[in-house]
């Protein structure tokens, strides 16, 4: 919502700076969800951990509701995609399901399977009918357009590698010491240490939003993914603090990079109309991506241990390395994002009378 708003009330050069300070605010708070989880959850309880948040989340939705004025445009008509609605959210819960059964159970196990069939089904079965529907929630017309389904790629793809990181370093740094690789962390110290990567990423915010006026989206894409990439090849081989230090700040960067392009992207190549929408697909492409990246990292973890139960090195050298490959492949997308200059195409929608030409910087 917090881009519809943007969205809907600046011009296309100051969008890009205000996502860049909204994501600023979004790693911040992550920042400090990061560090405060441990603190509570050592002294207080792992209730209280999902209790803080929850409360926070409250109080932002009433700060929201009262300072916010009433939208112009929320009177424009139309309905709600109530079987749209619910097709999604249950093809997205068998979707978790399958990741969560896979990671426990096996990816060929028959409940795993049964899971990503029955995935595969509901999903078709939504997208006939977003097709045929008057008014569909997700208008899959917008996939067609090179702009929004390379924006939906490159976010699977950030998503994907860093989650895995964020995983991988949290469990590297609490094995023990004499592990050789570890440093037998206490969750406590883990948060403080993350805070790292999320000061890294509140900083490359601000600028990439700045940046992205003078070398345009498509760059910082392009430098946030290869951000991204080189920090699971660094964790690759990193043993020692110094090194982890330096994959937490290439991390930040390159997530708070390519979140800031792809967001933008997604906003300012879209009518006003449709802002909600864009958002949402490329906000549920970086959360799917990172379930995937986090179930696989975590299974090439368990797949590898030592005589003494602790994990090798080498399973979380593989696993920052599948990270890195498939940074390479977003990689790849963003560098054969459309110019400007040829973001040409007109988008229609049954929906809507209105159509606009997507606006891509």
């Amino acid at each position: 919502m917090s881009f519809v708003v943007l969205r809907r009330t600046l011009s296309s050069d100051r969008l890009k700076t205000a996502t860049g300070l909204l994501g600023a605010v979004v790693v911040a708070g992550g920042a400090l969800g990061v560090v405060l989880s441990g603190p509570v959850a050592e002294n207080v309880s792992r209730t209280a951990m999902y209790a803080v948040p929850t409360a926070f989340v409250l109080l932002g939705a009433i700060a929201f509701a009262v300072s916010t004025p009433r939208d112009h445009m929320s009177n424009v008509g139309g309905r709600l995609d109530w079987p749209g609605a619910g097709g999604l959210a249950l093809g997205l819960l068998t979707l978790t399901a399958w990741l969560a059964s896979a990671s426990s159970n096996g990816w060929g196990a028959p409940t795993s399977m049964l899971l990503v069939l029955a995935s595969a089904a509901v999903f078709t079965i939504w997208a006939r009918y977003q097709s045929r529907t008057t008014e569909p929630m997700v208008d899959l017309t917008m996939m067609r357009h090179r702009s929004m389904w390379s924006a939906v790629v490159v976010g699977v793809v950030f998503g994907f590698t860093y989650g895995a990181v964020v995983y991988l370093l949290p469990q590297q740094l609490a094995v023990p010491a004499e592990s050789g690789f570890g440093r037998g962390a206490s969750t406590s110290a883990i948060g403080i240490l993350l805070c790292i990567g999320y000061g890294a990423a509140v900083i490359a915010s601000v600028i990439s939003g700045k940046l992205a006026q003078r070398v345009g989206t498509k760059a910082i894409a392009v430098a946030g993914v290869a951000f991204l990439g080189l920090s699971g090849a660094v964790g690759v081989f990193a043993t020692t603090m110094w090194q982890i230090v330096v994959v937490l700040i290439l991390a930040g960067t390159g997530v708070a990079a390519a979140s800031t392009a792809v967001f933008v992207i997604s906003a300012d190549s879209a009518p006003a109309d449709r802002v909600g929408v864009t958002t949402a697909i490329v906000t549920i492409a970086r959360s799917l991506g990172s379930a995937v990246g986090t179930q696989i990292a975590a299974g090439i973890i368990a797949s590898a241990t030592s005589s003494g139960g602790l994990p090798q090195h080498s399973a979380f050298a593989t696993a920052f390395g599948v990270a890195a490959i498939v940074a390479i492949v977003g990689l790849v997308v963003a560098v054969t994002m459309p110019k400007p200059a040829s973001t040409d195409v007109q988008w229609s929608s049954s929906s809507s009378s209105k159509s606009a030409t997507p606006r891509f910087q």
